[in-house]
């Protein structure tokens, strides 16, 4: 295993911050969890501790290199062979938020992480979300209708992982959490984040091993300017610092 800095030059916008999750074993790409290599008290707080000026910070990236973390195949004029584990490396380049879904199950506020969710339409307002086929979520959210996203904030890591562990009891998964009930859906919304959307379900569609959740939004609300996104990038969850 070895341990890489990289120090990018002055004046290039905000750092980046991140510590190691493997492609196969994070929650997001494979459903479970090992325990972050930083510590969690370097992640910043949702009130601005630990954000620095742009015009001051070098762009910082930590990372842990894994043997084996990829299959994408350097540049070659042979096209690659098609895999999944192909797919969720090349997709995985792209950085995204995360995101907690919530929805209600036989009276039971039920949740699980995605980072496969999009806005779809502004007029109508719709987003929409993907959840695998195999997953329990699936019936929790084709049967109640509504359903919450909460945009996780940069220091709310620990969440994403606890609610893409698989095999959770279904009663009490939001008992240690600090949420609220949406005010039109009544779905819980977590108060580790820097935006909360309310939806109620629009269409669903076959997706191969995932159905495609489109949501009308009929509410929504972001947290103050000060408040930063915890991203997900190549198997890792990065911060801005």
């Amino acid at each position: 295993m070895e341990v890489e800095r990289v120090f990018g030059e002055n004046n290039l916008g905000h750092g980046i911050q991140s510590y190691d999750r493997s492609v196969t074993q994070h929650p997001i790409a494979a459903g479970w969890v090992d325990e972050p290599d930083q510590n969690p008290s370097d992640a910043p707080t949702q009130d601005g501790a630990g954000y620095v000026d742009a015009a001051t910070v070098a762009l910082r990236f930590a990372s842990i290199t894994l043997a084996n973390e990829s299959e994408v195949p350097a540049t070659s004029e042979e096209p690659a062979k098609v895999t999944p584990r192909l797919i969720r490396d090349v997709m995985g380049s792209m950085a995204t938020g995360v995101c907690v879904v919530t929805t209600k199950w036989d009276g039971d506020d039920v949740a699980m992480t995605a980072n496969s969710v999009t806005s779809v339409s502004l007029d109508p307002p719709l987003v929409l979300v993907c959840i695998a086929k195999g997953a329990r979520f699936r019936e929790a959210i084709v049967s109640s209708n509504v359903w919450g996203l909460s945009i996780l904030d940069a220091g709310a890591y620990e969440i994403s992982s606890h609610f893409a562990r698989p095999g959770r009891e279904r009663a009490g998964q939001m008992s240690a959490m600090a949420y609220r009930h949406g005010a039109v859906t009544g779905v819980a919304l977590l108060e580790a984040s820097v935006g909360v959307v309310e939806c109620e379900t629009h269409e669903i569609h076959d997706g191969g091993d995932h159905l495609i959740i489109v949501g009308r939004v009929v509410n929504a609300s972001r947290s103050g300017e000060g408040s930063h996104p915890l991203l997900f990038h190549r198997g890792r969850y990065c911060w801005f610092v």
